[in-house]
Parts: structure tokens; sequence; C-alpha cells
């Protein structure tokens, strides 16, 4: 090929890439309301438009995504190069056009800033974990080239093709920085995360968005405990839902949560107890009773009571539930594993249980079973009769493993 065949051939193929950009910015003018984007398998040219746009939904056929990538990634770069020019000194002000030899001149004017966003949107598309090109957007919001609306959009509508994309999540909660905390939605944010981890089993980034958003907006933690059974229901051997729930009953455990709606309703509790120590327990004295037996009543903080029996109740539901997994889908180490954090979280309660519920307390509490139990956190069980009786329970389950979990987590040693 000579040298004039080799720029005709970069002029046409850079044209038909201009063309295609072109046109996938016409539909985020057309439609502000996308919701998703996928790029549809076809392995060759059909003579038509690759772009399709169906009902707020954005498809690029398969077989131009390398060219269009390779383009907009070339160009992206060279407007970096030229912003760090003009950053040190330089006195270049050239506008941001395309031209027929495929060069690209940059600059940080008005112009060049609205048409470099084009470019952005396809590749971050394409290829959402380029941290240079979130950085640009960073920088374009940063002088008010951006709408914010609109950016969290965008965010999604990438996420709605790459549902593990860190960059995506990090971005909106960098976002989120510049929004006003009574202007958010959690409960949106609650939705992504649930469709993207609904796409990809153990989606480590959603999880830990989500958990960013309970941090955010506590108020949503009784509405995560009806929505994680619901998705744990559907993919039970996803280990991260658990994860996540774990995380929520710590997390209420330590904000001393408690809603007046629920009453003193705590069957699943009672029942547990009852179970454990053959005797009928029907209200929250016989409760207090059983779980902090040598605590005065009188000194206790009383929301912290309800606290404390609420979520000791969930946890108690989350072993019949536990249980009913095993029965209907057979030995799960998914199940297992969280069996055995509801008994270290009750049993680390009711230990703990004099001091935390006391008036002159914080309340705070973190239940973990990812750290063996100190001698400093070690209580004699002569004082409970209700650990006592776990502690006879767990005995019974034989396996060797679940024996040295419980000697190295709970303390018991049942040699």
């Amino acid at each position: 090929m000579t040298s004039t065949e080799a720029v005709d051939y970069l002029d046409d193929n850079n044209a038909f890439c201009e063309k295609i950009i072109n046109e996938i910015y016409a539909v985020f003018l057309k439609d502000p309301e996308l919701t998703g984007f996928e790029i549809i398998p076809m392995p060759s040219n059909t003579n038509k438009s690759p772009v399709i746009h169906i009902e707020h939904n954005l498809g690029l056929e398969s077989w131009c995504v390398q060219y269009i990538y390779v383009y907009a990634h070339r160009l992206l770069l060279r407007h970096k190069a030229e912003c760090l020019k003009l950053s040190g000194g330089g006195s270049s002000s050239t506008n941001l056009v395309g031209s027929s030899s495929g060069t690209m001149l940059m600059s940080s004017s008005t112009t060049g800033n609205n048409a470099i966003i084009k470019y952005l949107n396809c590749a971050i598309l394409i290829n959402p974990d380029v941290a240079t090109f979130w950085n640009v957007r960073r920088q374009l919001f940063a002088k008010n080239r951006l709408d914010i609306t609109k950016e969290f959009q965008f965010s999604a509508l990438v996420l709605s093709k790459k549902s593990k994309s860190n960059e995506a999540f990090a971005y909106r909660r960098w976002l989120y920085l510049f929004q006003s905390y009574d202007a958010i939605d959690w409960a949106f944010e609650i939705g992504l995360c649930e469709k993207c981890a609904d796409k990809s089993t153990t989606n480590y980034h959603a999880w830990c968005h989500r958990q960013w958003v309970i941090m955010k907006a506590p108020q949503l933690l009784k509405f995560e405990i009806y929505k994680t059974e619901k998705f744990i229901r559907k993919h039970i051997h996803d280990y991260s839902c658990y994860n996540h729930r774990q995380f929520v009953l710590a997390k209420m455990s330590e904000t001393s949560f408690f809603d007046e709606h629920d009453g003193n309703d705590f069957v699943e509790l009672m029942g547990y107890t009852s179970s454990l120590v053959d005797s009928p327990v029907k209200t929250v004295d016989d409760l207090l009773r059983w779980l902090v037996p040598t605590v005065d009543r009188d000194n206790l903080n009383e929301l912290k009571i309800r606290s404390f029996l609420l979520c000791l109740n969930l946890a108690a539901y989350d072993l019949r539930f536990c249980d009913e997994l095993k029965s209907t889908y057979g030995e799960s180490l998914a199940f297992e594993n969280h069996r055995r954090f509801m008994i270290k979280f009750i049993i680390d309660r009711c230990r703990s249980a004099a001091n935390i519920l006391k008036h002159d307390t914080n309340g705070q509490f973190s239940a973990t079973c990812n750290q063996p139990m100190t001698k400093i956190t070690k209580l004699d069980e002569q004082d409970s009769a209700f650990i006592r009786a776990i502690a006879s329970k767990e005995k019974t389950r034989s396996t060797h493993q679940h024996k040295v979990w419980c000697k190295l987590f709970l303390g018991f040693d049942f040699e």
C-alpha cells in the first residue's frame, strides 16, 4: 500500500467511525431517557446503520465496535495530552474538530469540551473500566459542562451493559458529593444495585455500593431485610447476598434500630428459645430472663432492649430460613456459613448484653464471624442456661469441622 493509499484508507475509516459516533450521540440528544445498552452480535457489515434505537434502548452491532473504540480511544488520549500542554502554560486555542487525515486538534474551549463528550460516551459504553475516561468526565463536570441528572442516567446506562463496573459505581458515589441529601432517591440506588447483582453472581462492586447506600440511608435497613430474603430465594447459592444481609443485621444492632410498627412481636425468637430451654417463652420478660439472666431490667434502656430483641428475632428467623432452604435444596456451604453467622450473632449479643443495654452506653456492637473469640469476650456459660443450651445443640452437629469452628469462634470445647 502506497502512502497515498494509506491516507485514503485512514480517511475512509475515520469518516466511517465519525459517522457512527455522531449517530450514537444523536440518540443521546433525541432520547434523554435511555435505560439500556447492549452490543448486538453481528459478525459482518449488513450495509445498514449499526446503531439501533428501540424503546429507550440503545444497541450497537458488534462488527463495528473495534473500529469505533480504537478511533475514540485515540482521540481521547490526544485530548488528554493537549489538556496537559495547556495546563502547563501552552498558548494553543484550537477547537476540537475531525480532519480528513485522521488527526485531531484539541483545546480547552467550550466547543472542544462539548465535542469530546460524544467520544467519551462511545468509549465508556464499550469499555467502562478505563479510569482515564471517567476522570476526563469528572473534569468536564467540574467545569459545568455536564448535567448531574444526565450523568446519573449515563452511569446507569453503562451498568445496564457492564453490571460489574467498579468505575461506574465509583463515579456515582463521586457525583453524590454534589447532590443534596434530600434530593437523593436512595431506594432507586438500591434497585440499581439489585438489577446489577441479578445480572451477574457474586457482583462484589454492586454489593459494596449497596452497603455504601445503607451507610448513608440507615432508614432503609428494615426494607433491606425484606429485599435480601427475596433475592436469596431467587439466587440461593450467591453468598454475596447472605453477606449483605449479615451486614444489615449488624448495622441494625450497632445503631439500635427499632421500628415502632414492629411492636413486641418476637415470635421467631420466642419459638427458638422455647425449643432450646424446653420451656414455654411467651412474653418479653420471659425472653429477657433466659437471654440476659444476670442483668437488672430496671437499669436497661428500653429502646435498646427492643432493638436487641428485634435483631435476635431476625437472627432466629434466619436460622429457620436456613433449615428451610436446606430441606428444599439440599446441603450448601452458603446455608451453613449463614447459619453459623447467626448463631455467633445471637451468642455475642447475649454475652455483651450487660454492657450494651444500659443507659450509659452508646450501644455499638459489631457482629462478625471473621475473627475467633478472644479471652476478653469469653463468658462463663454457667450464668446462662440459654448459651449452654445452644452449646448442647451445636454439639449434636457431628462434623469435625463444625466442632473446630465452635471452639475457635464460640469458645465451646466439646472434648
